[in-house]
């Protein structure tokens, strides 16, 4: 935005980006819940290690089921891209510090939620 000048020039100008209520409840919550208690890093090491072998089951069934789909189709794309966004994370550690550990845990269980989203039963 420009603030317009005492001698009467400049111009106003202002975005606005619709709301989606959704996104702005969820924004919400996060922000209040990143004040709350923490999990000790104990609890975040064996959420880390249960995510993670989620992560390396899951991953290759969404792949596999990405193959029965015809090829660069869009269900083909999003089954990739969600196999390897998930693969992604197994990239980072967890980090030593409760905050940063907390924050990928939860990078995990969402990349996990994301698989469990598109595989099919029986896979």
């Amino acid at each position: 935005m420009r603030l317009p000048r005492e001698d009467g020039g400049g111009v106003m100008c202002r975005t606005h980006q619709p709301v989606d209520a959704d996104e702005i409840s969820q924004l919400i919550a996060a922000a209040l819940g990143a004040t709350g208690v923490l999990p000790p890093m104990s609890r975040l090491e064996e959420l880390n290690r249960v995510l993670r072998a989620e992560v390396a089951r899951l991953a290759p069934l969404v792949h596999r089921q990405a193959d029965d789909e015809p090829l660069q189709s869009r269900a083909w794309y999003r089954l990739i891209q969600t196999a390897e966004r998930a693969q992604g994370t197994l990239n980072f550690q967890i980090g030593t510090a409760p905050l940063s550990g907390a924050i990928h845990v939860a990078e995990l269980a969402r990349r996990v939620q994301e698989l469990r989203g598109v595989v099919v039963v029986g896979q």
